[in-house]
C-alpha cells in the first residue's frame, strides 16, 4: 500500500507536485490524496501564493532595480562576416595552431573541466545518497535500540515450506533444535547474517558492514503492524556473498525492526517479524505458545476437528472436484504445502506451516462443505529425520565462469546481471507453479475419471486448467521475450522437435510439464542457479529450442481444452 494512502506527503513532495517534478503515477497519488485531504490543500494553496509571489518580487521589484547593461549588445552577424573574410586567407593548420593557443580556448577549457569535476562530484554524491542515508539510519536505530530494555520476545521465521517461531533475547539455554530449524540456522550463518537476534539494526548494520559492494534503497512504506503508521524499509543489494539482498522496516517513530527478509541466491527467501501479540509470559523457551495462556490462531484446525466425521454419504470426486476448486479461488493450489487426499470416505485437506492467514482463508471456503475434513500442523509437531542432512555451506561470491560470464556481457555487467536473473527467475518459478498445478489436475482427473462428471463439472474442471495453461503461456512468452536476444547473440538457435500428438487434454498436460519442467533446468544452469558438469557450449540452442518446444505443447493442450 501506498503511503499516501495512510499518511500525509512527507517534506516536500507537495512543492515538487506543484513544480511538475514528480513522475505520472505519483503525481495520481498526490491528487487523490489531495481530493480527500483538505489539510494538505490548504498547504497547496499556501505554496502557490508563496510562489506566485515570489515570482511577482523578481518581475516587478528585482528586475527594476537591476543596473543597465554596460554597453549595446553589437551585430553578431557582421562580425562573423568579417571572422570569416579573414579566415579565408589564412592556411588551415594556422588557424587550428592559432585556436587551440588563444586565451578564449583556454579559458573555456579550463572552465569545461572545472564543470566535468563538479559534475563527476555532483554524481557520485547523488550515488552514494542512499548509501549514507541507510548507514545514518542504522546507526540511530542501533542506539535506539541499546537505550532500550531488553526484554525477550517472540519472532516468526517464515520460508517457502516452513513456519517456525523462536524466544528471542531470552538469556536462558537454547532447547535442542529440530532439523527444520537448524538448517535454517545453518543458512544464517552461511551469509554471516546473526542468528541469535536477527530482527535487529545491529544484525542488519553488522551484515551490510562486511560487504564489499552495496546498493542501498530507503523508501518509506505502510507499517504492517499498525496500518496508519509507517516504517522506513532499507533494501541492500549485492554481488558478494551467499544473499543476493536483504531488507529491514525500522518504525519511523522509535526505530524499532519490525520485519526483516533476506534473499538467497538459490531463489530461496526468509521473512522474520515480531508476534506483538504474546509477551514472555505466555511463551515457553522453545519459542511455543503456552496452550493455557494463549490463543490459537485464527483459522487454525485442531486435531479434534476430525471428530465431525459421522455416518453418512461419503465424499465422491465430485466433492473432490469442489473442493479444488475452492482452493483454486484462494490461490492455495500454486506453491502452498497443501494436500488434498480422500480417504475413509471423505475428503481431507491437510498441510504443514500453512500461515495462519491461508488458513483462514482455507477455513472460509472449505468449513460449510459436507465430507470435508481439515487438518492443519506446525512444523515444530512433525518429528525431525533420523539423519538430517548437513546443509551445504554457500560458497561466497565469486567471478562467474563459462555461460554465466557470457550473459554477464550480454546484459552490460554483473550488477545488470543480477537484477536480470532474478526477474527470469521470477517468470520462471510462476510458471513452474502453473505447470505443476495443471500436472496436478491431469493426474488427478484422467479422460476416464472426467467423463463421469457432469457437463457443469467438467466446465469448472477445464476452466481451472485452462487458466493454468494460459497463465504458463504469458510467463514462457515473457522469459522467451527476455531470453531471445541474448541467446540469439551467444549463437543460439532453434531446433525443436513438433509435439506430440494427443488424444486428450490430460496427457497433453503432462506433456507441458515435462517440457516446461526442461526449461527450468536449463535457465537455472544459465543463470548459475545449477551447476552443470558437461559443456555448456550448446546451451543457447538447447534453452531456445526447448522454449519453443514448450510453446509448441501449450498450443496443443489449449486446443484440447476448448473441445
Amino acid at each position: 500500500m501506498s503511503s499516501l494512502q495512510v499518511h500525509h506527503p512527507e517534506d516536500g513532495l507537495l512543492l515538487r507536485y506543484i513544480d511538475g517534478e514528480l513522475p505520472a503515477r505519483k503525481v495520481r497519488q498526490v491528487a487523490r490524496h489531495l481530493e480527500a485531504c483538505w489539510q494538505c490543500r490548504s498547504e497547496v494553496e499556501d505554496l502557490q501564493v508563496t510562489v506566485a509571489d515570489c515570482v511577482r518580487y523578481r518581475r516587478n521589484i528585482l528586475q527594476t532595480h537591476l543596473p543597465p547593461p554596460p554597453s549595446p549588445w553589437p551585430d553578431l552577424y557582421r562580425e562573423f562576416a568579417r571572422v570569416d573574410a579573414s579566415l579565408r586567407e589564412e592556411p588551415w593548420l594556422a588557424r587550428l595552431k592559432g585556436s587551440f593557443g588563444s586565451p578564449t580556448i583556454r579559458r573555456w577549457g579550463v572552465a569545461v573541466a572545472a564543470a566535468l569535476v563538479v559534475a563527476v562530484g555532483v554524481f557520485q554524491q547523488l550515488r552514494e545518497t542512499p548509501s549514507v542515508e541507510a548507514a545514518t539510519l542504522l546507526k540511530r536505530a542501533v542506539s535506539a535500540a541499546d537505550r532500550r530494555p531488553d526484554v525477550p520476545r517472540q519472532v516468526r521465521f517464515q520460508t517457502r515450506t516452513q513456519q517456525i517461531t523462536r524466544v528471542i533475547g531470552s538469556h536462558r539455554a537454547e532447547p535442542v533444535m529440530e532439523a527444520s530449524t537448524a538448517l535454517l540456522k545453518a543458512r544464517f550463518q552461511a551469509a554471516q547474517y546473526d542468528w541469535d537476534d536477527p530482527l535487529s539494526a545491529k544484525a542488519y548494520q553488522g551484515w551490510r558492514g562486511g560487504l564489499a559492494t552495496t546498493q542501498d534503497e530507503v523508501t518509506t512504506v505502510a507499517d504492517p503492524q499498525s496500518p496508519a503508521g509507517s516504517c522506513y524499509r532499507i533494501r541492500t543489494v549485492t554481488p558478494d556473498g551467499s544473499l543476493v539482498a536483504a531488507s529491514l522496516m525500522l518504525r519511523t517513530t522509535d526505530l524499532r525492526p519490525v520485519e526483516g527478509k533476506l534473499e538467497f541466491r538459490d531463489r530461496e527467501w526468509v521473512e522474520f517479524a515480531e508476534i506483538t501479540e504474546i509477551t514472555d509470559a505466555t511463551t515457553r523457551d522453545d519459542g511455543r505458545p503456552v496452550a493455557t495462556n494463549v490463543e490459537p490462531p485464527i483459522g487454525r484446525a485442531e486435531p479434534s476437528r476430525l471428530a465431525r466425521t459421522s455416518p453418512g454419504p461419503t465424499a465422491s470426486i465430485s466433492d473432490e472436484l469442489q473442493v479444488l476448486s475452492a482452493l483454486h479461488k484462494v490461490g492455495a493450489d500454486l506453491g502452498d504445502p497443501v494436500e488434498v487426499t480422500s480417504s475413509g470416505g471423505r475428503v481431507l485437506v491437510s498441510g504443514v506451516g500453512i500461515p495462519a492467514e491461508r488458513q483462514k482463508q482455507i477455513h472460509g471456503k472449505l468449513d460449510s462443505m459436507p465430507n470435508v475434513d481439515i487438518q492443519f500442523s506446525d512444523p515444530a509437531t512433525t518429528p525431525p529425520p533420523a539423519e538430517p542432512a548437513v546443509p551445504e555451506t554457500p560458497s561466497g561470491a565469486s567471478k562467474p565462469a563459462g555461460i554465466q560470464a557470457r550473459v554477464e556481457q550480454q546484459v552490460g555487467g554483473h550488477a545488470e546481471f543480477e537484477r536480470f536473473s532474478s526477474q527470469v527467475l521470477d517468470r520462471n518459478e510462476s510458471m513452474m507453479s502453473r505447470a505443476y498445478a495443471l500436472r496436478s489436475l491431469a493426474q488427478r482427473f484422467s479422460a476416464e475419471s472426467e467423463a463421469k462428471l457432469s457437463p457443469e463439472e467438467r466446465q469448472v474442471l477445464r476452466d481451472m486448467a485452462r487458466e493454468h495453461a494460459d497463465t504458463l503461456a504469458r510467463e514462457a512468452s515473457g522469459i522467451e521475450e527476455a531470453l531471445n536476444p541474448i541467446l540469439a547473440a551467444m549463437g543460439g538457435s532453434v531446433t525443436a522437435r513438433p509435439a506430440t500428438l494427443q488424444p486428450a487434454w490430460e496427457p497433453a498436460a503432462e506433456e507441458v510439464a515435462a517440457a516446461a519442467h526442461r526449461v527450468d533446468v536449463l535457465v537455472s544452469i544459465m543463470l548459475g542457479v545449477t551447476r552443470r558438469d558437461a559443456s555448456t557450449d550448446r546451451l543457447p540452442s538447447e534453452l531456445l529450442s526447448a522454449i519453443r518446444e514448450l510453446h509448441a505443447n501449450l498450443a496443443q493442450c489449449q486446443q484440447l481444452l476448448a473441445k
